[in-house]
């Protein structure tokens, strides 16, 4: 965005603000070092990095991000590279992986960025390997889902971090999950009858497996039921759901034995206005108690019930100093009530399971990270509407 908002003044000390604008994807010049393949031999054998135990190697890389390991690293030497290319390498290194947003700006697709945490900070970086194309639809274990609606809907699996792109037959695609037992990654859809179009249903496709479509059994589903299938699932470990803000349940798909369950939300909550968000390993969902306060809830997948894990409560002075710094009229934002979704704050996503919260401020461009063990609030700024943008749930690795 550049110059496009003036900046507020120094807040206060005891709250600490870090500044950041996505216009379209525009984020702070990212430092990129050359490094070139040859031997990792030093003059003293003190220091040669090839005599140091495999091990020791295996735990100093796990460290460096997927895109500086596959840019860079793996060119270092061949023994890094062939480390770097083994299976326990890559799955251990997606166990460790910090799972975040990716933020992309629909009209501009290849200005997607990704939010992270980092040592207890938040930050935003670029997809240094690989340049979106399209529409960017979903996210499991790095491998991200691209749909070219304007081209007969041409999809493709691609992990942006190792420039790698998989295609999969012409369809609007919007979920793929991990069947651990089955070691199979499936992608999953809505679907609808065109004789029925009122009857809608759930169809899947096991990559580098199925010749077509399979129909997933959706008998058991009032037609009520089903019309929450119409709706943009979310993916966890092994399973998709399926939720509307104001529905008393939601919908299940097993990804392994591809079995939809419907699960009741807590008594009490049928009715009031829920905030579904994959933290990239479970399901949660918020619901406001006031303007700037949420209750938060996850669900046992395996078991189909809710816990309540804790209260969310927000600075009230510290998102007025930022609204009113920036030049927005405070009192132009709605005062809703807590069951409203136009709530003043609104949750879009977690960043690292759930150590931080980002939430959009309506009706303005700003976002805030909200750190929860310290309460630390970081914003960032959209350079276009929060309506223009994609968030999804999505962590860096080197599958693929």
């Amino acid at each position: 965005m550049g110059n496009s908002f003036r900046r507020p003044p120094p807040p206060p000390e005891r709250h600490r603000f870090k500044d950041d604008s996505l216009d379209g994807g525009v984020v702070p010049q990212l430092m990129n070092k050359e490094i070139k393949r040859g031997s990792c031999k030093r003059k003293s054998s003190s220091t040669n990095i090839e005599s140091l135990p495999d091990e020791l190697m295996f735990g100093i890389l796990l460290h460096l991000p997927a895109d500086d390991i596959y840019g860079g690293a793996a060119f270092v030497c061949k023994k890094w590279a062939d480390l770097t290319r083994d299976r326990n390498f890559i799955n251990e290194h997606l166990h460790r992986s910090t799972p975040g947003l990716v933020v992309q700006f629909q009209r501009q697709t290849e200005n997607a960025v990704f939010l992270a945490m980092r040592r207890g900070r938040f930050e935003i970086s670029k997809f240094s390997n690989y340049n979106f194309k399209r529409l960017l639809r979903a996210s499991c274990n790095g491998l991200l889902i691209e749909c070219d609606r304007a081209n007969g809907c041409a999809s493709f699996v691609v992990n942006p971090s190792t420039n790698r792109r998989l295609s999969l037959p012409p369809g609007y695609y919007s979920s793929i999950a991990y069947a651990s037992a089955s070691m199979s990654y499936k992608v999953v859809s809505g679907s609808r009858q065109y004789d029925k179009p009122e009857e809608l249903g759930c169809i899947i496709w096991t990559v580098g497996v199925d010749k077509s479509w399979r129909t997933v059994c959706t008998e058991h589903l009032s037609l009520a039921t089903r019309r929450i299938l119409d709706t943009t699932p979310l993916t966890t470990e092994g399973f998709v759901h399926w939720s509307t803000p104001e529905s008393g349940h939601i919908l299940t798909l097993n990804i392994e034995t591809e079995v939809i369950t419907e699960i009741p939300v807590p008594k009490g909550y049928e009715r009031r206005w829920k905030f579904y968000l994959s933290t990239g390993t479970s399901l949660t969902f918020l619901t406001a108690m006031g303007w700037f306060s949420f209750e938060v809830w996850e669900l046992r997948q395996e078991t189909g019930e809710w816990t309540k894990l804790h209260d969310i409560e927000l600075d009230r002075q510290v998102l007025g100093f930022v609204y009113l710094n920036r030049l927005i009229d405070f009192s132009l934002v709605p005062l809703a009530p807590p069951n409203c979704s136009t709530a003043t704050v609104n949750p879009v996503g977690w960043l690292n399971c759930n150590e931080a919260l980002v939430l959009h401020a309506f009706p303005t461009r700003l976002c805030f990270v909200y750190i929860v063990r310290t309460r630390e609030i970081d914003f960032f700024e959209l350079g276009h509407d929060f309506d223009s943008y994609n968030f999804i749930a999505h962590r860096n690795s080197l599958l693929g």
